[in-house]
């Protein structure tokens, strides 16, 4: 099942404005991460050997970057082509999470506007980013969610307000931001509430009394694909993955030889702006 040539695959092959965008499967299960942590790691690492070989100038990890306790980020993808290629590397690796939180970011923005006070449930590098560029940027008050110590600390350290209990957000706010699929926020999400979510598939579709407005999504403009996209992923023909869609904007940037940028705000401003 997992190894070079055996269990990955490409099942899309478009272009877009010009740059040919791939999708390609892994074929892993939930259960591989957990009964086969390894061998995913090599597969991914494989995928990555593969895609440098055969002159792809932008790997975007998107959905295989799901399990930091496997590659870190992407990290030790990074680090097993250098072993394999050296000073050859020709492939970029990106995670995708930057245009993640963009999008987040600017939809909230769009839903919420200024200094609104909102209940976070996302405790991942995307929460964490979205918590400050709300923060930072609009001047939003707000109590972050996160059932494991560590990350409620981090957000104290750096003076968040947190909670371990979704009970919490009832009484906080009625604009939810969620990005894991927990079945306790569809039962603790307030009565007319609006929830902006980026969790894919997400838990409030039987809360019919919730404003759901998707954020992990981005639309493409049709007329500058080239053909339909085959592998719709469980979407309409003219969405993707914000995940996804990152491989297009550092296409883009690598096409154009943007800057790169030092900070994380001027990394997200970047990402949609591309």
């Amino acid at each position: 099942l997992f190894g070079d040539g055996a269990s990955f695959f490409n099942c899309d092959n478009v272009k877009y404005e010009g740059v040919r965008m791939q999708t390609w499967t892994s074929a892993h299960f939930v259960r591989h991460f957990i009964t086969s942590p390894k061998a995913v790691k090599l597969n991914i690492e494989a995928a990555a050997r593969h895609a440098n070989d055969t002159g792809v100038q932008v790997l975007c990890l998107g959905a295989l970057n799901k399990a930091e306790s496997i590659n870190g980020g992407g990290v030790s993808v990074v680090m097993a082509l250098g072993r394999y290629c050296g000073d050859n590397r020709k492939v970029s690796i990106i995670h995708g999470n930057h245009l993640t939180a963009a999008a987040v970011v600017e939809t909230t923005h769009q839903c919420f506007g200024d200094n609104a006070r909102v209940f976070l449930r996302a405790s991942s590098k995307v929460g964490w980013a979205v918590a400050q560029a709300l923060r930072d940027r609009h001047g939003y008050d707000i109590l972050c969610h996160s059932t494991d110590k560590s990350g409620r600390d981090i957000f104290r350290e750096h003076n968040f307000r947190a909670t371990s209990s979704l009970k919490d957000g009832m009484s906080f706010s009625n604009l939810w931001i969620v990005g894991k699929n927990n079945p306790g926020v569809a039962k603790y999400i307030p009565e007319g509430s609006t929830a902006v979510v980026f969790s894919v598939p997400h838990c409030l579709y039987e809360r019919k009394d919730v404003r759901v407005v998707e954020a992990g999504t981005l639309h493409m403009d049709l007329t500058r694909l080239d053909r339909h996209c085959l592998f719709s992923n469980m979407m309409k023909g003219h969405e993707i993955f914000a995940c996804h869609a990152a491989g297009i904007v550092a296409a883009h940037g690598l096409k154009t030889k943007l800057s790169g940028e030092s900070s994380k705000m001027n990394a997200l401003q970047k990402a949609w702006k591309q």
